[in-house]
């Protein structure tokens, strides 16, 4: 089976092979060595001096393929006029002033492509930020999973998220869903997804119209469980929300737990906030709250403890109901 890296390369490295070939059948063998080493230092010389102006002394990622400079900038003086290499060909002025003028005209166009971005692919960047670490997403997710096994395991004084849900069913009389949801809306509005969020949704939720375009599940907010811990020295309070479920066509009903999702709040918030240095737009947010669902999602499946307690509902593709998406979750598990 091909891996998706190979078959990344498999296009490119055919259409290279296809080219030497072409090359070889116009120029002779020889030929073939000078044009391939024009070409290449060329492009190489002309990338590292648009890179010094528009960069400075910060060095380039690809630094490693300035080694093909001498072995090529030495083929170009020993060429000669027939496209031949002469190794006790004396070099003139000439040629050296040639070399120059074209890496100087070369080094114009390549300036003017990294200015205008042409150069940058947004969909390689984007493949290159997914498998790197170098932003916000898996920081929020360990952020975060770190809060949710503190909740699991019962630590820092909490009694455990199993007894925090037991004591709130026990004390409003209910049967509480065991597991606790985790929403990922799409909506890039602020505190899309939070408890206050919830709250306000209800009515629009609950409307004939809304029932009858994204099924019969009208929910109740019914408020927030209550546990204090001590983190760093400081009091603060795990918040759980508990919302009401029901068919209004069955008259089943069930109850689930909803925990804020706060590192996507936060993406939220610094959407378009001018005072950041660099401005933080939607197409960020859907960056970065992907990788951050996408890690978040791999840890709680890789922790037992928490795949059982912690359900990640994914509105990011549809932004559908929420209601209807744990209605039917919580049903399927009886």
């Amino acid at each position: 089976m091909i891996s998706k890296a190979t078959k990344r390369w498999f296009v490119p490295l055919i259409l290279c092979v296809v080219c030497l070939a072409m090359y070889s059948v116009i120029y002779p063998e020889c030929s073939l060595v000078v044009v391939l080493s024009e070409a290449m230092f060329y492009i190489i010389s002309g990338y590292f001096v648009s890179h010094a102006i528009l960069h400075g002394k910060k060095k380039p990622k690809t630094q490693l393929i300035s080694f093909l400079l001498l072995p090529t900038f030495a083929i170009l003086l020993l060429t000669g006029p027939n496209t031949k290499i002469h190794l006790n060909m004396k070099v003139k002025k000439e040629k050296l002033l040639t070399i120059v003028v074209n890496t100087v005209s070369v080094s114009l166009v390549m300036l003017l492509l990294q200015w205008l971005k042409v150069l940058v692919n947004e969909i390689e960047i984007r493949r290159m930020l997914m498998n790197s670490n170098n932003h916000l997403g898996p920081g929020l997710a360990r952020t975060f999973f770190g809060f949710l096994k503190i909740v699991t395991d019962g630590e820092l004084g909490t009694p455990g998220l199993e007894t925090i849900l037991q004591r709130y069913a026990d004390n409003e009389g209910i049967q509480l869903h065991h597991k606790v949801f985790i929403l990922f809306p799409k909506n890039t509005s602020q505190d899309v997804g939070s408890h206050s969020w919830m709250f306000e949704m209800e009515r629009e939720y609950n409307m004939p119209d809304h029932l009858r375009n994204h099924g019969p599940i009208e929910f109740t907010f019914q408020g927030c469980t209550q546990q204090p811990y001590f983190l760093n020295g400081k009091e603060r309070v795990i918040e759980l929300a508990v919302i009401k479920m029901r068919n209004t066509e069955t008259g089943l009903v069930y109850y689930a737990a909803i925990a804020e999702n706060r590192p996507l709040i936060t993406l939220q918030k610094m959407v378009n906030i001018h005072s950041l240095k660099k401005p933080f737009s939607e197409e960020d947010f859907k960056l970065h709250s992907e990788i951050y669902k996408k890690g978040l999602t791999s840890m709680i499946e890789e922790d037992a403890a928490c795949q059982e307690r912690f359900e990640i509902v994914d509105m990011q593709r549809d932004n559908g109901n929420f209601t209807m998406k744990i209605y039917n979750r919580v049903g399927a598990e009886g």
